[in-house]
């Protein structure tokens, strides 16, 4: 049987791989992806001078990325970065903040461990004053408010020095994505917050948004924090078919399903190409919809997606394969003989 199983898994792997599905970062930056291997070397004056893009949505992509790219190198960076750069303080900063947890991995915190959380503080204390003297020297730029927004999280700061780290984003720039993507995290059951404070971020912001605004994403965001609580409390749950379940009778819902639908017209109904993120959102709703039932709306969505499974992403919360579960999604909605992207 176990024989069996694993022919059927490669065989299902081969269908992945020639659907053209793989995971990563699915964002759209020509010339952050032309620096990229460079600062992967090691070339610190690269990661920099990619950060002096003007478009705040790049701008903040971009140290998001960089700062992945810079892990292995944060000694070389800290050598460098001195108490006058603003950008390579931010930079040295975040990816502190970066190292930091990805020693503590992605797990509830029930299963980190004494010894990963004490290594995980060490690294993580002295990103507070590169980010701090980032936010001096930059008083403009939100994104030092932004790396300091999971600084926060991760030193167990209660909740009334986060709130005004968020009011010191906000004043920067009263509607920052990345910033309202993490105080979203401030804000679910499983961080400082409750479910009723989340959707009501969430919510608020989805009443707010323009069409094409990466922010109506938030709401599918919330509704997958939800289900990832539901689902390890629950205690009928054995199997990932019984996860499916769950899942589907979640989004089914009349009254979930009206709200992301909602939400997800809006967002079709707007300038996304711009947005160099959009296929995340995309793959957020998608999930939502196919998942719940409703497939002229994931056929729309996930046209926008990719085939690019991103980290996070509903999928792999649903099935031990989240590619086969994105290749079956794909051919319910007739796109697997549309071009990807």
């Amino acid at each position: 049987m176990k024989l069996l199983e694993k022919s059927v898994d490669k065989i299902q792997e081969r269908r992945v791989r020639k659907a053209g599905i793989a995971f990563g970062d699915i964002w759209r930056d020509p010339d952050l992806a032309a620096g990229l291997p460079a600062v992967r070397a090691g070339d610190i004056a690269a990661a920099r001078e990619l950060l002096t893009v003007a478009d705040p949505r790049r701008a903040d992509l971009r140290l998001h990325v960089l700062s992945d790219a810079c892990v292995p190198h944060l000694p070389a960076l800290e050598e460098r970065y001195g108490d006058d750069d603003p950008l390579l303080l931010l930079l040295g900063g975040t990816t502190r903040v970066k190292t930091a947890w990805e020693a503590r991995g992605g797990g509830w915190a029930s299963g980190v461990g004494k010894e990963r959380f004490r290594r995980f503080f060490g690294l993580l204390e002295p990103a507070a004053r590169p980010l701090a003297r980032a936010a001096e020297l930059a008083p403009e730029d939100p994104r030092p408010w932004n790396s300091l927004q999971w600084y926060g999280l991760g030193m167990q700061l209660g909740r009334e020095a986060l709130d005004r780290i968020w009011l010191e984003l906000c004043a920067r720039d009263s509607w920052h994505h990345g910033g309202r993507s993490s105080r979203l995290q401030v804000l679910c059951h499983k961080w400082q917050g409750s479910h009723e404070e989340m959707f009501a971020f969430a919510r608020e912001n989805a009443a707010r948004s323009a069409p094409g605004d990466a922010c109506l994403g938030l709401l599918p965001e919330a509704h997958k924090e939800h289900l990832m609580i539901l689902i390890r409390d629950s205690d009928e749950i054995e199997t990932y078919g019984d996860v499916k379940e769950l899942v589907r009778g979640y989004f089914a819902d009349p009254g979930i399903h009206g709200e992301l639908a909602d939400a997800a017209d809006r967002w079709l109904s707007g300038d996304t190409a711009s947005d160099p993120e959009s296929a995340g959102v995309a793959h957020a709703f998608g999930a939502a919809f196919h998942h719940g039932g409703d497939l002229d709306r994931a056929t729309r969505v996930l046209a926008r997606a990719g085939r690019t499974i991103p980290p996070g992403a509903l999928w792999g919360h649903v099935s031990p394969s989240p590619g086969s579960d994105l290749l079956a999604a794909l051919g319910r909605c007739g796109l697997l003989h549309r071009p990807s992207g």
